[in-house]
């Protein structure tokens, strides 16, 4: 569906830069709490418990140190096969970290309106993109990501070879390197019994930007499209879940996150079928929700995704995009600012049917703030924030 649903991305969330059983592990993993002021007595949070099992899984194949020396994890990392493939992984990484602090000023300077007032973040196309939005948009409540690939399910280390790292080094290298997964390579890397899914990668990156993993649940949304767990029907007919939630929180801190993948079709045909899906968009808080939309394959430029499309126009107050998300003529100037980034001629060959005429003359009559960071399918990289008008105001 798309050219690699801009997947998989950056993560605001390397302000550490370091460094699916279902059931979260026993060891936990603990976050100081907050002080108390004076004398004032004030409510204690419950700490939370991070899943060992989990993290230290994730941390093995993203290349990192684990922790506990008594588990059969740490001795694989003692292999000349392993530290090959933390080397390589290392390289990989570094790669993103001098991009990383470039996307989270942007952040700082660019999106802090929308940050201090939004709580969700929806993103069609996105595939197992967990960097780029949790950059963007570090402390969301809850992410939903949509993609085609298949959820999968935690990660299994059982007789990891070089051949099986390789496959995690080829896996994270395109959307750290190119900010997008190519969609082909995807379903290689993906369709083996080594990585499950979406599920390891998106875990995988959570460990390399400093996130604890509380707990990884297959889910499903109802017909009045309350996000809820499977049932034992679902297990009973053998139904494939095409949904997961990962509970997490960063290193540090002591806000626990949600991440929703949900795999479907975003076609007209697929989601005008989808109730249970339509149902949650439409149950969206307009006023909290940012949409973020990238190396989207200017699906919603055709009118075969108009009802995504519309979706977001009505459920979002702010969305951030590049040029391969909504076409610029769909947004109405009397319910919407634009504010543009980067620089915009043409798109890349590959997609040279769109080629936007409005956009190229609204960057070359305006004056769009410069990004000095690549996204999206073009080296001359390009972002548009469009703001819905009067938010705020009673």
């Amino acid at each position: 569906m798309k050219a690699k649903h801009a997947i998989l991305f950056i993560a605001g969330m390397v302000l550490a830069f370091s460094s699916c059983k279902q059931k979260p592990g026993n060891s936990a993993t603990t976050v100081t709490e907050v002080p108390q002021k004076d004398t004032v007595q004030q409510k204690e949070e419950p700490k939370l418990n991070a899943s060992e099992d989990l993290n230290e899984a994730a941390r093995f194949v993203a290349g990192m140190p684990i922790e506990n020396h008594d588990s059969k994890l740490y001795a694989l990392t003692q292999t000349e096969a392993w530290k090959a493939h933390s080397k390589n992984m290392d390289q990989i990484w570094n790669s993103f970290l001098q991009t990383a602090p470039k996307v989270m000023a942007f952040s700082q300077n660019e999106l802090n309106e929308v940050n201090s007032r939004c709580k969700t973040v929806f993103y069609p196309f996105g595939g197992p993109d967990y960097l780029f939005p949790n950059t963007f948009f570090p402390n969301m409540d809850t992410y939903f990501l949509i993609g085609l690939e298949r959820p999968g399910n935690a990660i299994k280390v059982k007789h990891p070879s070089t051949a099986t790292y390789r496959l995690y080094q080829n896996a994270v290298s395109d959307i750290l390197n190119l900010s997008f997964f190519r969609t082909l390579d995807m379903k290689v890397e993906l369709a083996n019994d080594t990585i499950d899914g979406v599920v390891p990668i998106i875990s995988m990156l959570m460990a390399r930007s400093d996130r604890q993993i509380v707990s990884i649940t297959h889910k499903k949304i109802n017909e009045e499209g309350t996000i809820v767990d499977m049932d034992e029907n679902d297990t009973a007919t053998g139904n494939r879940s095409k949904m997961v939630e990962f509970k997490y929180f960063r290193k540090g801190t002591n806000k626990l996150q949600t991440l929703y993948y949900l795999s479907t079709d975003l076609s007209n045909g697929g989601l005008g079928g989808n109730k249970p899906l339509m149902a949650y968009i439409d149950k969206l808080d307009q006023t909290t929700t940012a949409c973020f939309i990238k190396s989207a394959s200017y699906l919603m430029h055709t009118s075969y995704f108009s009802i995504i499309r519309d979706a977001v126009l009505n459920h979002a107050c702010a969305v951030m995009q590049d040029d391969s998300g909504i076409p610029l003529r769909f947004y109405d100037k009397s319910k919407w600012d634009i504010n543009l980034y980067g620089a915009f001629t043409q798109p890349i060959n590959m997609f040279a049917k769109y080629p936007q005429p409005d956009l190229r003359d609204a960057y070359q009559t305006q004056e769009p703030k410069p990004i000095n960071f690549r996204i999206g399918y073009a080296r001359q990289s390009n972002l548009q924030l469009c703001l819905l008008k009067n938010q705020g105001e009673e």
